[in-house]
């Protein structure tokens, strides 16, 4: 029997244009599959609402988070009763929008008392969102006559106790998924679930990551042997760059689970990164779609087969990146040092973006982002390796204001064509590329940049080296559509 889960982001559910476009969507697949599910993001702009909640909890001015959580309400509760307008299903959704401002001000309130925010306070409240959207959406189906019922992902995902970025284990989320969810199906039913969030074994709410619902429909999908997931979004699928940057940025019709994986990892607001590996394991392939142009065929992602080489898909960056440098003793063991650090890094949850060690100046680097900085300081004060390898701290420097490219396509990094190009590029245009990552994917190439550089190297590299003939220009979304989209 065929399977489809369909995921809705935030543009696709953010306004009442906006849910009914997604509706519709859904409603001209049902004749086509055997099964429906649905995965929603909460609405546009309603998580950063939420988190900004709890950051005001803590200030000085008692009535700012209130006042927050006000605002947030009219505006939800406005679009409800302008879309269900003398339904039945209005009220119990008001009631439901309520219940959940009462619990994110319940939350808020404990974090007040406590004078700090936990990740798990964290979880609990960026996961309203989700936890209206998914009965906002139900409802709208059954308005169209569409059997369907909302499906908290709390009760489905079983995650570990990582709050923020939890992942999940799987035969216990296995069991849930297909004992909350066969049931609705085989009464032609379709789920609408909450993406981005689960549980603890506990029963403690978790999230999955900003971004997350693309994780959320990979992990229904490979547990119910899906056929196809289909991303839907505001943009014609993935790009070869980011638009805003030059318009020669084209759509890229079909690309591989590790390019589309690589673009996400550094940056590119493509997918979230975990959602490759469950889709990448039972090979379903995944599409990115325009909810708002379906005329475009999107972007297929697969075990697609390998372009010619010396051939580029595509290029992104990441900006706001520190660099540390540590220095060693000469005669040394530079590369167990860096995978000894590199260790410590990212089990404490720090992404890292790039690493690399110069054994002629005997030293080990790594970069990653801003936001890590005190994470990483205070890893590489407890690190034994630093100890055991007689590294002291203060031998540790740090570089601010830098940021990397990272080049997608199938090999590149054995292309000495390529590297050639590039290099000769970004020296004729003034870049100076402080470290180059050797260590990476042969579909990778990552270089570390001025973080002023990196938009003009970036447009350049796009513009004079990645251009294929294949790809099929962008055309920017219609304005009219822009406006219905934006939730104020």
């Amino acid at each position: 029997m065929s399977t489809l889960i369909m995921k809705f982001g935030g543009t696709s559910t953010g306004s009442e244009y906006a849910l009914n476009r997604a509706t519709e969507l859904v409603f001209a697949q049902t004749g086509q599959w055997d099964h429906v599910i649905v995965v929603v993001s909460a609405m546009d702009g309603v998580t950063n609402l939420l988190l900004d909640c709890a950051e005001l909890s803590l200030s000085s001015d008692f009535s700012a988070w209130e006042e927050k959580i006000s605002l947030l309400r009219e505006r939800l509760e406005g679009m409800i009763r302008s879309i269900f307008d003398g339904d039945r299903s209005r009220q119990p959704l008001l009631d439901l929008i309520y219940r959940r401002m009462v619990d994110l001000t319940n939350i808020c309130q404990q974090i007040r008392i406590k004078g700090s925010i936990d990740p798990q306070d964290l979880d609990e409240i960026a996961a309203l969102g989700e936890r209206i959207n998914a009965h906002v959406f139900s409802a709208l189906l059954c308005k169209r006559g569409i059997l369907s019922q909302a499906v908290e992902a709390i009760n489905l995902i079983v995650t570990d106790t990582c709050h923020q970025s939890a992942s999940p284990i799987q035969p216990e989320t296995d069991a849930c998924i297909k004992t909350l969810l066969s049931p609705l199906l085989a009464a032609d039913t379709i789920p609408v679930v909450t993406g981005f969030i689960g549980a603890t074994p506990e029963g403690k709410t978790t999230t999955l990551g900003r971004g997350g619902s693309d994780y959320t429909a990979a992990i229904i999908g490979k547990s119910l042997g899906a056929d196809e997931i289909w991303i839907w979004t505001d943009v014609d699928g993935i790009m070869s760059t980011d638009p805003k940057l030059t318009s020669r940025a084209r759509l890229i019709p079909e690309i591989s689970y590790q390019e589309v994986y690589k673009l996400s990892y550094y940056g590119a607001k493509v997918l979230h990164p975990k959602t490759i590996r469950p889709a990448c394991e039972d090979n379903i392939p995944i599409w990115v779609k325009n909810t708002f142009n379906t005329g475009s065929e999107g972007t297929r992602i697969s075990k697609s087969q390998k372009p010619a080489m010396d051939t580029i898909t595509a290029i992104t960056g990441y900006i706001n990146v520190i660099l540390f440098t540590v220095q060693v003793e000469p005669g040394r063991e530079l590369l167990m040092i860096k995978d000894q650090i590199h260790k410590h890094l990212v089990n404490r949850g720090i992404h890292i973006l790039l690493s690399s060690l110069q054994e002629d100046e005997y030293t080990v680097s790594f970069a990653f982002d801003r936001k890590f900085l005190r994470r990483a300081i205070q890893v590489l004060i407890e690190a034994p390796i630093l100890g055991s390898f007689d590294v002291p701290i203060s031998q540790v420097q740090s570089t601010d204001n830098m940021a990397i490219i990272a080049i997608i396509g199938s090999e590149i990094h054995t292309s000495n064509i390529i590297q050639l190009k590039i290099s000769t590029l970004l020296e004729k245009t003034g870049v100076h590329t402080h470290l180059m990552d050797r260590d990476t994917t042969p579909d990778c190439l990552v270089y570390l940049v001025n973080k002023n550089d990196v938009m003009t190297a970036i447009k350049n590299i796009h513009d004079e080296v990645i251009i294929h003939e294949q790809m099929i220009p962008f055309k920017a979304p219609s304005p009219i559509h822009h406006s219905e989209l934006t939730l104020t």
